[in-house]
Parts: C-alpha cells; sequence; structure tokens
C-alpha cells in the first residue's frame, strides 16, 4: 500500500517518496511539462502498479472504489481490459527469472511452458498482447 508520509510537494529522490509524484513534481517544476496518465484509447492502462495477472482481476464494480481507481474515468477499463495490450511498463517484476518468464510469454514461442502455465484469464491478455506486438500474426 506504500508509505503515507512519504509525498513532500518537493523534487527530490528519497526513501518514502513515490516516484511518480516525485518525478511529475520535478517535471512541472523544471521544464513546465504536465504529467498525464498513460492510457490507451480503450482507457487501458499502459503501465502497471503491482504484477499484471493480478491487475487483471481487479474489477471496479464488484470491489467497489479504492485506491487504484482514485481519479480513473468511468469506463476505464477493468479486469482483462484494464492493461493495454501494448504496454510500456509492467512493475513488480524484479528477479532474473520474473523477468525472463515475462520474456517468454510475450517473445516467446506461442505455446511455450512459460504461456501453458498461466491461468485463462492471463493467457488470454497475453496472447493479445502478442498478437498487437506483431510476436504472433493476427488470426
Amino acid at each position: 500500500k506504500g508509505s503515507q508520509r512519504g509525498e513532500r510537494g518537493r523534487c527530490e529522490d528519497r526513501a518514502e517518496a513515490t516516484e511518480e509524484a516525485s518525478t511529475s513534481h520535478c517535471l512541472k517544476k523544471h521544464l513546465n511539462v504536465s504529467a498525464y496518465p498513460a492510457r490507451d484509447d480503450e482507457l487501458r492502462e499502459c503501465i502497471t502498479v503491482a504484477k499484471y495477472k493480478d491487475q487483471l482481476t481487479w474489477n471496479r464494480t464488484e470491489q467497489g472504489e479504492w485506491w487504484y481507481w482514485k481519479g480513473k474515468p468511468k469506463g476505464a477499463g477493468e479486469m482483462e481490459n484494464s492493461i493495454s495490450f501494448r504496454p510500456i511498463g509492467l512493475h513488480k517484476y524484479k528477479e532474473a527469472g520474473e523477468i525472463l518468464e515475462l520474456e517468454q510469454q510475450f517473445f516467446g514461442k506461442p505455446d511455450n511452458n512459460s504461456v501453458k502455465r498461466l491461468n485463462d484469464r492471463t493467457r488470454t491478455y497475453v496472447q493479445k498482447v502478442r498478437r498487437a506486438m506483431g510476436t504472433d500474426p493476427s488470426k
């Protein structure tokens, strides 16, 4: 859930400051650049804040309004429609094995073991990403 005491409205890099808030403040202060959400035309997020398989289960209708939905427009995608099929950043992957697994899921052979192990929802999302990114030909 992150630190509740970290934001001070300053341009700085330090423990407990969230990267997005600090970076957007610095961009505005020093370059007069306003940060905007990274969403596709379908209001799906281009950057995840959790592992993508988990974020694909977040349901605004059933789970209600919580911090993830704050500031998101009504009609923003939920569950398997919450993440763009052309993602820019997938957060929370730190270990080399996790990153190699992502590489196999999105760029490996279509029926590799990494893809086969995914649940149906996650596998469907991966297949849509692979088609959108040109890894697999469109059907």
